[in-house]
């Protein structure tokens, strides 16, 4: 038996089935002629069919639309009729004397000329339209090809996710409230308190700390007698500690819970560990405070304890007898949502500065000194938004770049304000009575 399972046999016998299966073969081939044909058969009369049946829906297609045309022509025609009808009574009118029926005349004349106009419009914003997969037409009103794009236009921005570079590239800074307290003077700097959710903000012309809600009611405000300018915050969530920074101290005062002053970390002076006119600070993941060192022109990384780590913006010339300096009065500072990069608002060269957190190394730098956009003036203050963008307070306006320094937008603000930070789609803006919070939106 072979692997089809046939019977080989002999060679008679395989001779025999062979020629059997040559009849066999004819007799299915005869069979399925026979089916093509008839299918052949079925298809032609199918089309036949179907082009008889598209003939007819195209005759009364045909039928159809002469119909809407007629009837569109003698709606026309109608309308001039009617217009040159009011067109006579105008004329009539004109030529009587003013009296209360000739007012009256008017005004019906002037409803009827109004009437006409409106249909006018609607007469022409009418379209006909054929849907080629119902095979019919459809008589409807045309909208505004003008407003279609607007509306889309619209419609599409609203789709725009919050912050992303697209959003920023039309989006604007709305008000929404301002936040102030009776004492309020010269605020500096709002940060979120990580374990109350509150928001802290130094006012460094009333030499306090006040506190808001997260609904940006007026909780309390606390000062302490060292304090002088305190002018920055940043808090460490593990000790529930409060780092204030005040600029003409030089010095970080730690606060605990309860708002008391516990201790201060570093003094006046050059050497290292030491801080000259301070003007931002923030605790970076490795939970050492990074200080922007304005009158030292200089970043300093130092621990909690006030212990000197390292400088930022600063190298040993190569002969090791001093110190190349890369900023000039650094402004504010912001650390990335991942906490690998800090920016610096570089104020005395005009410019951005981006240095790895952990190592100092300058990973970016742009901006140069000008009023176009792109360009900074007077930077005093960045942020870091939820997606990697950065916020660049400059003398009247807020100008928004990618982490690379692209430009992607610049919204005018009051000018002479003294610190800027981004909570969420927020702005905080301090000017000298009020912090103004601001929103982005697409109007």
């Amino acid at each position: 038996i072979s692997e089809s399972g046939l019977n080989i046999g002999d060679p008679l016998s395989m001779k025999r089935q062979l020629q059997i299966s040559f009849s066999n073969l004819e007799e299915f081939e005869t069979t399925f002629q026979a089916d093509i044909q008839e299918l052949s058969q079925n298809i032609n009369n199918t089309i036949e069919r179907k082009m008889e049946e598209l003939a007819e829906k195209k005759d009364a297609l045909g039928k159809q639309l002469k119909k809407i045309l007629k009837d569109k022509l003698e709606l026309h025609e109608n309308w001039r009729s009617q217009s040159e009808d009011l067109i006579e009574r105008i004329d009539d009118e004109k030529l009587k004397e003013s009296s209360a029926q000739h007012i009256m005349e008017m005004n019906t004349l002037g409803n009827s000329f109004g009437s006409l106009i409106s249909k006018m419009d609607r007469m022409c914003a009418e379209k006909v339209s054929f849907d080629p997969n119902s095979l019919s037409l459809n008589l409807c009103k045309q909208s505004n090809p003008m407003e279609e794009t607007k509306v889309a236009r619209k419609a599409s921005q609203n789709k725009l996710p919050a912050l992303s570079t697209d959003f920023y590239k039309v989006a604007t800074l709305e008000e929404v409230r301002k936040m102030k307290w009776q004492n309020c003077l010269q605020p500096r700097c709002a940060a979120i308190c990580p374990w109350t959710g509150q928001i802290w903000v130094c006012s460094s012309g009333s030499r306090e700390i006040a506190i808001f809600d997260s609904d940006d009611t007026f909780v309390h405000s606390f000062t302490n007698s060292a304090f002088l300018f305190p002018c920055s915050i940043a808090f460490k969530m593990e000790t529930m500690e409060a780092f204030v920074l005040d600029k003409r101290q030089s010095s970080i005062f730690v606060v605990s819970p309860t708002y008391q002053v516990t201790r201060s970390i570093a003094r006046e002076g050059k050497k290292s560990g030491c801080l000259n006119s301070p003007t931002a600070l923030v605790l970076d993941n490795k939970g050492r405070l990074i200080v922007s060192d304005n009158g030292n022109d200089r970043i300093q990384v130092l621990d909690t304890d006030g212990t000197y780590v390292a400088y930022i913006g600063l190298h040993h010339q190569e002969d090791g007898k001093g110190y190349i300096q890369e900023l000039s009065s650094p402004g504010g500072l912001a650390l990335s949502m991942d906490g690998k990069a800090v920016a610096v608002a570089d104020t005395g060269n005009c410019r951005i500065k981006i240095y790895s957190a952990n190592s100092g190394r300058s990973l970016q730098c742009f901006g140069m000194r000008g009023r176009a956009n792109g360009q900074l003036e007077k930077p005093i203050d960045v942020s870091w938004d939820t997606q990697g963008h950065l916020l660049v307070l400059d003398e009247g306006r807020v100008q928004v770049f990618t982490e690379n320094g692209e430009f992607l937008r610049a919204v005018k603000v009051k000018e002479h304000l003294t610190g800027m930070s981004a909570i969420g789609q927020c702005v905080l803006l301090s000017d000298t009575y009020c912090v103004n919070k601001m929103i982005w939106k697409i109007k």
